[in-house]
């Protein structure tokens, strides 16, 4: 029994982790983009990771690096300005997302893409 406690206690901790936003939504963008939709550039990349972040922030909780989880206000006012508004992409490397939290994000999102999107 004591294996499994352990184990156990592996798992939460994993699961608790904190997960760069920058990173966190490089994978995300992976894991539910169809292969042969996906961009094959860093430049290309790094245009679509910043969309992939506020997709994410619709369905988990994104957090400051010190683990607080932002508001709607907040999310709203970093991710969201109007159309043909210029300005700064939000710095990723500030925020956070729960490894738990992202893995039900982006199976969401993928069943989403499956739902709404094409598959071709």
């Amino acid at each position: 029994m004591r294996n499994e406690e352990r184990e156990a206690t592996r798992l939460f901790e994993l699961e608790s982790e904190l997960v760069p936003l920058r990173v966190a939504a490089t994978v995300a963008y992976f894991h539910v983009t169809d292969s042969m939709r996906q961009v094959t550039s860093e430049d290309g990349l790094a245009e679509i990771v910043h969309l992939v972040a506020i997709a994410l922030s619709t369905v988990a909780p994104i957090r400051r690096a010190d683990g607080a989880a932002l508001t709607d206000a907040e999310l709203h006012k970093i991710f969201y300005r109007p159309l043909g508004q210029p300005g700064p992409k939000p710095d990723l490397e500030a925020f956070v997302i729960r490894r738990a939290d992202l893995k039900s994000a982006m199976a969401t999102l993928k069943e989403a893409r499956v739902v709404f999107g094409r598959s071709e």
